[in-house]
Order: C-alpha cells, then sequence, then structure tokens
C-alpha cells in the first residue's frame, strides 16, 4: 500500500488488517485510524483515534518526523483523510 506516495517502503497490506482489527477490537473505544510515515524510523506507524476532531493535530505540519499519510474509518474502512 502507499507505493505511489513517494515512500521508501510500502505497507505491507496484512500489517493494515491488522492494524484495523486491533483498532475495532481495543477496549478502547476507538473510531479512527491514522497511518503516518516515521522518518526517524523509515517506516509507517498506527495512531488511533477517538474522535474526528483529533486528526487535526496530524494535519498540523510543525512535527517535521510524522508525515501524514492517511486516515480511515475502523469500522467502513473507508478513507476520511
Amino acid at each position: 500500500m502507499f507505493e505511489n506516495l513517494n515512500f521508501p517502503v510500502t505497507l505491507d497490506e496484512n500489517q493494515f488488517d491488522e492494524w484495523l482489527i486491533y483498532g475495532r477490537e481495543s477496549k478502547i473505544r476507538y473510531n479512527y485510524l491514522v497511518i503516518l510515515w516515521d522518518e526517524m524510523e523509515k517506516d509507517y506507524r498506527p495512531v488511533y483515534l477517538t474522535e474526528r476532531k483529533e486528526f487535526e493535530k496530524y494535519t498540523d505540519k510543525r512535527n517535521v518526523n510524522d508525515v501524514l499519510v492517511a486516515g480511515y474509518d475502523l469500522f467502513t474502512e473507508s478513507k476520511v483523510l
């Protein structure tokens, strides 16, 4: 996944599916999955959100180590960012 977005590594679809499952099954009522590219680690990492308004802190460009790749609704699996 994300091979056309100029990141040096692609995200394995099985890893993506595991992140979705973890978010849905968490005891914390997460609703969204944000995928970030970590410039320091040179890898993708998931962030789970409970409310859509929390996306704002990831669309802010102040943190140069993390690049927002995409955001998904955990239950519909639709892309929201």
